[in-house]
């Protein structure tokens, strides 16, 4: 009984591996360390091309050999792609959150005075205060992305984990 019942798994396991088609990975990394950032199809990228230096930013929809596919419309060639941005969500979040403490700080404070009947409503340094908060939050945009530049410390690679010799490109069709 214990023979057959692990001939079944073993029969469903190869029944269900040979259709599974593996893919296509886009790795971006570091040479000589550990670190890497892996893209499949389906995630967010945002890429700096070479010739004007023109952004994308979108979804990768296909991943071939020599190229990737974002947004349906732009096909990008590996060796174009000058920069790879990497969203930093932690600077992201504070930056939005320093802006709207901010104004909130302003009106809670404009709307504390002028129910309080207290003169002057908006003080000098309730205006520091607010100003100083939303100008850190604008300040701290350029560091909303992690900029890694394709070349001596970076390399982009595509990993092909297709069992098969040729696969086709898919932008041939």
């Amino acid at each position: 009984m214990n023979v057959i019942v692990r001939i079944l798994v073993f029969a469903a396991f190869l029944a269900l591996a040979f259709p599974a088609d593996a893919q296509r990975i886009l790795l971006l990394e570091k040479p000589g360390k550990f670190k890497n950032f892996k893209y499949f199809v389906g995630d967010d990228i945002v890429v700096k091309t070479m010739p004007y230096d023109t952004r994308y930013d979108g979804v990768i929809h296909e991943i071939t050999d020599s190229s990737i596919l974002i947004n349906f419309d732009n096909e990008i060639m590996l060796e174009n792609i000058s920069m790879v941005m990497k969203r930093r969500w932690g600077w992201s979040l504070l930056s939005k959150v320093t802006r709207i403490a901010g104004a909130g700080y302003f009106i809670l404070d404009v709307t504390n005075r002028a129910i309080n009947n207290q003169s002057p409503v908006v003080t000098e340094n309730t205006v520091m205060i607010s100003a100083g908060m939303v100008a850190f939050s604008y300040a701290l945009v350029p560091v909303h992305y992690k900029r890694m530049k394709k070349g001596e410390k970076w390399r982009l690679k595509v990993l092909n984990m297709s069992m098969d010799d040729d696969v086709a490109n898919p932008f041939l069709r």
